[in-house]
C-alpha cells in the first residue's frame, strides 16, 4: 500500500511540475539538439528489454 502511494505521488508530481519546466522561453525546437532526449528513453528501453530477457531465460532454466 505504501508503494503504490509512493508510486500515484510521483506520478502526480511529475504530470505537475512537466508542464512547467517546459514552459521556460528560448527553446529552438527545429534545432537539431531538441532531439537528443531520444537517446535515454532508447538506452532505458534497451536495458528493460535485456533485464526482461535474462530474467525469461533464468526462470526457463530453473525449472528444467
Amino acid at each position: 500500500m505504501k508503494q503504490k502511494f509512493a508510486a500515484a505521488l510521483t506520478l502526480v508530481s511529475t504530470l505537475l511540475i512537466a508542464p512547467a519546466a517546459l514552459a521556460h522561453p528560448g527553446h529552438d525546437h527545429a534545432h537539431w539538439s531538441s532531439m537528443v532526449w531520444i537517446l535515454p528513453a532508447v538506452a532505458a528501453l534497451g536495458l528493460a528489454i535485456t533485464i526482461y530477457r535474462r530474467k525469461k531465460a533464468a526462470t526457463q532454466s530453473n525449472s528444467k
